[in-house]
């Protein structure tokens, strides 16, 4: 066994990088820290180095040949080595007896391909004063597709990855360098959607900080919403060229109709990227309040989409 190969994109993330890193260096079954700096203009290379010059035989450090995050994290795979794939984002720590317990899992269930777990998400304003810690327990799922597709999240350190699967998401490429929004459930669902299987480990392994509770404008809300139907058009995609049993093609398209449902709720701006029919919509992920409103956003969506797509063909 290689051990595990953690990738860590960095930007401007100097004052964390220190205790990301020993997060990681705690760990039993480390292999290597590769840490990609996305074109800093803080202290961070600096930081790195000094890092490196303690450690040299595992963490190595890169300057990322293209900027963005995505970038920075295919770039980091194409150096890893290692068996397992842990992502970290730059200011999210690691917490001691992850690999221990989600490798033993993986040696219990040869067939899992990602191995999950508990977690804390911790509050900041402004990135220094601490507000609160809330704790995240999670279950074994039958279909943990259907929690993706559902949105539920996981954070994405939370995560440890097979390098097979891994190989298979890279080729895609599921950190997609275009996708704007949700980029981590874009590369988590894309695992699910290519057949990796999920399996659980009880245990609290991981923090991911959140800064600012009050930092999305209802401006970059609404274009958030743009890019989430984008998104969750790959999926539906994805989701038909499975040719999963019909029954499973449906809920799974249920959902991400009751998704783009309420989208276009909160932005009445949008066009629907694709007809569907009003029986299929996942009506439990939809509040009661906005449920009274959704037939009147279904004919007008599908008026709006039949006229684009006219227009289209002229």
């Amino acid at each position: 066994m290689k051990g595990v190969s953690v990738i860590i994109p960095n930007y401007n993330c100097s004052q964390w990088l220190p205790k990301v890193i020993d997060s990681c260096l705690i760990q039993k079954h480390l292999l290597e820290i590769i840490v990609v700096d996305d074109q800093s203009t803080d202290n961070s290379w600096k930081i790195l180095q000094e890092s490196q010059k303690q450690n040299p035989h595992i963490i190595k450090i890169f300057k990322n040949p293209e900027k963005g995050g995505n970038n920075a994290r295919n770039f980091g795979f194409s150096k890893s080595s290692g068996d397992y794939i842990q992502w970290l984002d730059a200011d999210d720590f690691l917490l001691d007896g992850k690999f221990e317990n989600q490798i033993k899992k993986f040696e219990q269930s040869p067939e899992t391909d990602v191995v999950y777990s508990d977690w804390y998400m911790d509050f900041y304003e402004n990135k220094i004063k601490y507000i609160e810690r809330k704790k995240y327990i999670y279950k074994q799922y039958n279909d943990f597709t259907y929690e993706l597709l559902s949105d539920n999240w996981l954070a994405n350190n939370s995560y440890l990855f097979k390098r097979n699967i891994a190989e298979k998401l890279h080729h895609c490429p599921a950190w997609n360098p275009e996708t704007k929004v949700a980029q981590d459930r874009e590369y988590i669902t894309m695992a699910a959607l290519l057949g990796a299987k999920f399996s659980y480990t009880k245990g609290v392994f991981c923090i991911y900080n959140r800064w600012n509770t009050n930092s999305v404008s209802s401006m970059n809300f609404k274009q958030r919403l743009v890019y989430q139907l984008e998104l969750e058009q790959k999926f539906r995609q994805k989701i038909i060229k499975n040719n999963y049993p019909k029954r499973i093609t449906r809920q799974y398209l249920g959902l991400l109709n009751a998704h783009t449902m309420n989208a276009c709720f909160y932005n009445p701006k949008l066009i629907i990227l694709n007809k569907f029919s009003f029986f299929n919509i996942k009506w439990k992920i939809i509040h009661w309040k906005k449920r009274p409103f959704i037939p009147f956003i279904y004919l007008w969506q599908h008026i709006k989409y039949f006229f684009r797509n006219s227009t289209l063909k002229k």
